[in-house]
């Protein structure tokens, strides 16, 4: 039976196809994870109907409305035909209402094979806003600290090459988590599209116990759920992560610093502008002299010892482990074996 049902119920789907049917301007901004955007109205034709209908116009936006949709209605047809015995496919829009109500009753009157979401997005949203807490609330957090370059990241790759299971903040938030976090990463989710991302993460888990490492309440722009922040950052399974400060540099710089990539220092430099409210004028213009060389060990030394490592604390903690990490792949099979006996 094929039918309007809730986000809930499409979780039961083997191989679910959302096709998000808003504007390319709102899927941009946020939607479900893997779904595809088939606009009824693009971002102009939207806003032409909509001043229409904010005029009073209310009959002629609908009419300009309907004929826009007819125009795409062959598309709709032919990925729901073509797909519709492979894939479960659910329609949505923003709400639930006319744009995926009115092209779904148009496919179901076909008999074809296709589902519409109840209340759109919005219910989505709100799933994700009452799920996610309980989520959290189902694992038990393996909690890396270390600070800057002493290879928490590396590790907790290993980790998921060895199988476990890996909540990895800073991929999901495209963001390494400092002022120079940003540097050479895509432009980071909205907040509503990066609680979604943890959790279809934290979902696709099937077992309690989940390796992460500590970040602070907030990663560039966007704000880690207190919750999430609580369950790792109290967890009794906390690791200590040390390195060399050689080591330490020698591991940013592989990660931050991309001569072969023409934009790459002016990231740096529009960063470096971003910490000079941190330090004085001097250090200021001697960081830039030194990138401007393509001197960056020195730099990155320098801010490790008088910035990042007087900055950055680490909380005072009972450690399940201390580990000194010169090989993260060795570390990371020692972190496994401790923590799965």
């Amino acid at each position: 039976m094929f039918k309007a049902i809730d986000y809930k119920e499409t979780l039961n789907f083997k191989n679910p196809l959302y096709i998000d049917l808003r504007s390319e301007g709102e899927f941009f901004a946020f939607t479900i994870p893997n779904s595809v955007n088939m606009p009824i109205l693009n971002d102009s034709q939207r806003e032409e109907v909509s001043i229409l209908y904010v005029k009073g116009e209310i009959e002629k936006s609908k009419a300009v409305g309907v004929q826009y949709a007819l125009s795409k209605l062959n598309d709709y047809f032919n990925l729901v035909s073509n797909l519709g015995h492979e894939r479960d496919i659910v329609l949505f829009c923003s709400r639930g209402g006319y744009r995926s109500t009115v092209l779904f009753n148009f496919l179901k009157s076909l008999d074809e094979r296709v589902y519409k979401l109840n209340f759109g997005y919005k219910g989505y949203r709100h799933f994700i806003i009452d799920e996610l807490p309980k989520l959290v609330k189902q694992f038990t957090f393996v909690n890396l600290n270390g600070y800057t370059g002493s290879g928490k990241t590396e590790i907790l790759d290993e980790l998921e090459n060895l199988g476990a299971q890996v909540l990895n903040l800073e991929k999901l938030a495209s963001h390494r988590g400092s002022i120079f976090g940003g540097v050479g990463l895509k432009d980071q989710p909205s907040q509503k599209m990066f609680e979604s991302l943890l959790f279809e993460k934290l979902y696709s888990f099937k077992e309690k116990l989940v390796f992460t490492e500590s970040e602070s309440i907030k990663i560039g722009k966007l704000s880690l759920p207190k919750y999430l922040y609580d369950a790792y950052s109290l967890s009794p399974n906390q690791v200590l992560i040390n390195s060399s400060i050689e080591t330490r540099v020698r591991r940013i710089k592989e990660e931050y610093v991309h001569l072969e990539d023409g934009g790459f220092q002016r990231e740096i430099l529009q960063s470096l502008d971003e910490l000079h409210k941190y330090i004085n004028d001097k250090r200021f213009e001697n960081y830039k002299n030194l990138i401007e060389k393509d001197e960056y060990d020195i730099v990155i030394e320098d801010l490790i010892k008088k910035y990042y490592d007087q900055n950055y604390s680490i909380k005072k903690s009972n450690f399940k482990l201390t580990m000194e990490n010169e090989d993260s792949k060795v570390s990371a099979k020692k972190i496994f074996e401790h923590f799965n006996k």
